[in-house]
C-alpha cells in the first residue's frame, strides 16, 4: 500500500517536457517543463475563475432572466400590490376631478347668472302646444272649478312633499327687510333681505362649502351643498368667513352682509335656495 502510495506521488511530481516542434524543419519552437500535478493545480484554478465568473454574469446582469426564473420575494410582491392599489387611487381620483370640473362649470354659470330662468327651472320647460277646437271642447263653470281645486290641490301635495325633507325648518339666513322677490317673470330667481352692513349670515341647515370667493357681478359669494339634493347661495356679502370644503352646521356664520359686486343695489343679501337643480321661492321655506 504504501509502495503504491509512493509511486502515484512520485507521478504526480515527475518533470514532463511540453514541446512545440516545426514539423518541416524538425525545430524546437516552444518547450516547458510540467508535472502532472502542475496540470491539475492549473486545471483547478481555471475551473473556478470560470465558475466565478458564470456566477457573476448569472447574479448581476440582465442575462439571469433566460436562465434562471426567479421567485418573486415578500416585498417584491407587496410593491407590486401597492403600486396596482396607486394606479387604481389615481383613476378614481381622475374620474373625481373630471366630475368636478363639470360640477364647477356649471356652478360658474350659476354664480355669474350666465343661466337664465326659461333653462333652469321647471316651472319654464317647453310644452308642445295642442291645438284643440273651442267648439270640440267647452267646459261648463262646474268643470273649470273642478279642474282648478284639483291644481290647487297638486300644489299643497308638492309642498307637503318637498316639506318632508326637512326644509321646513331652515334657519333664516339674515334678518331684515325683504327689498326683491324671487320672480321668474322678471328672472329674480332669488330674496333679496336689505340689512345693515357687517350683519352676520348664517347657514340655513348643515352643509359644506362648494365654493367662497368673488365675482365680479356679486361680489364676495359663498354656495353650500346640503342634503337632499339642496344647494343655497349667499351673494354680496362683505366678508366670507368660510373656504371650500368646510363643514357648517345650522345656524353657524359664514358671512356678513355687504355691498359688494356690481350688480349690487345697496347693502343686502342676495338668497338664491335651489332643489334639485332648480331655484324655488325662498320663502315657501323659510320665514324671514
Amino acid at each position: 500500500m504504501a509502495k503504491n502510495k509512493k509511486n502515484i506521488k512520485s507521478r504526480l511530481i515527475h518533470h514532463y517536457r511540453w514541446m512545440l516542434v516545426d514539423d518541416s524543419t524538425r525545430e524546437a519552437k516552444f518547450s516547458m517543463r510540467i508535472t502532472i500535478l502542475n496540470l491539475l493545480l492549473v486545471f483547478a484554478i481555471l475551473t473556478t475563475l470560470l465558475f466565478g465568473l458564470a456566477y457573476v454574469v448569472l447574479k448581476y446582469s440582465p442575462l439571469k432572466t433566460y436562465f434562471i426564473e426567479e421567485t418573486a420575494s415578500f416585498d417584491q410582491v407587496k410593491s407590486q400590490k401597492e403600486i396596482l392599489r396607486l394606479n387604481e387611487k389615481i383613476i378614481a381620483i381622475e374620474d373625481t376631478l373630471s366630475r368636478n370640473n363639470l360640477f364647477l362649470e356649471h356652478l360658474q354659470k350659476v354664480v355669474s347668472g350666465d343661466l337664465k330662468a326659461a333653462e333652469v327651472d321647471s316651472l319654464m320647460s317647453k310644452r308642445t302646444p295642442v291645438l284643440i277646437d273651442d267648439k270640440s271642447l267647452k267646459a261648463s263653470a262646474e268643470d273649470s272649478l273642478f279642474r282648478a281645486q284639483i291644481a290647487q290641490e297638486e300644489l299643497e301635495s308638492l309642498k307637503n312633499t318637498t316639506s318632508t325633507n326637512n326644509l321646513a325648518t331652515l334657519y333664516p339666513p339674515v334678518r331684515g327687510i325683504i327689498t326683491g322677490k324671487y320672480s321668474i317673470s322678471e328672472n329674480h330667481l332669488a330674496t333679496d333681505i336689505a340689512a345693515p352692513i357687517g350683519e352676520s349670515v348664517k347657514a340655513v341647515t348643515k352643509g359644506i362649502v362648494v365654493f367662497s370667493g368673488w365675482n365680479p357681478d356679486t361680489g364676495n359669494t359663498m354656495i353650500l351643498k346640503h342634503d337632499n339634493d339642496v344647494m343655497t347661495m349667499y351673494k354680496h356679502c362683505a366678508k366670507v368667513f368660510k373656504e371650500v370644503g368646510d363643514e357648517v352646521a345650522k345656524g353657524d356664520v359664514i358671512a356678513s352682509v355687504g355691498n359688494t359686486g356690481e350688480l349690487t343695489t345697496g347693502p343686502h343679501l342676495h338668497f338664491e335656495l335651489w332643489i334639485q337643480g332648480h331655484a324655488v321661492d325662498a320663502e315657501d321655506y323659510i320665514e324671514f
